[in-house]
């Protein structure tokens, strides 16, 4: 997020928000307008220097302030960005177990490849969870 601004229109006030790419991907900026189109309507304009402008105008049934909804709406887009960032770092992982947990239950035809086993479970084989070696 770059910068923040509250104008105001003849049918009332309305929030500003631009955003800024490089921090908060296209997707979690729509995510983020989709998040808040119960109370607003977003309009989303691009710039070609990486950045996008959201206009937050508040429907009839609305009672948060545009000042509130500005804070709230860049909070949840940086929430939405994080959220892309570790699914992204992670989403190996979570591949992996899916993998193992479809092949141990017969779901999947072939065993995937890779060790599935976890070093500190086999330390301590008395622990709450239990991954074996395939190998």
């Amino acid at each position: 997020m770059v910068d923040a601004a509250q104008s105001e229109a003849p049918s009332g006030a309305f929030a500003v928000v631009h955003v800024n790419h490089d921090l908060v991907s296209i997707e979690a900026l729509l995510k983020t307008c989709y998040w808040f189109s119960r109370d607003f309507f977003c309009g989303v304009s691009h710039s070609e220097l990486g950045q996008s402008t959201v206009e937050l105008k508040p429907k009839p049934t609305c009672v948060t302030s545009p000042e509130e909804a500005k804070e709230q709406f860049m909070a949840q887009a940086m929430d939405f960005a994080l959220r892309e960032r570790i699914t992204a770092k992670t989403s190996d992982v979570r591949d992996l177990l899916l993998a193992k947990a479809f092949s141990e239950s017969g779901v999947l035809e072939e065993t995937p490849q890779g060790v599935f086993g976890d070093m500190v479970e086999e330390e301590n084989p008395s622990g709450m969870f239990k991954i074996l070696s395939n190998g």
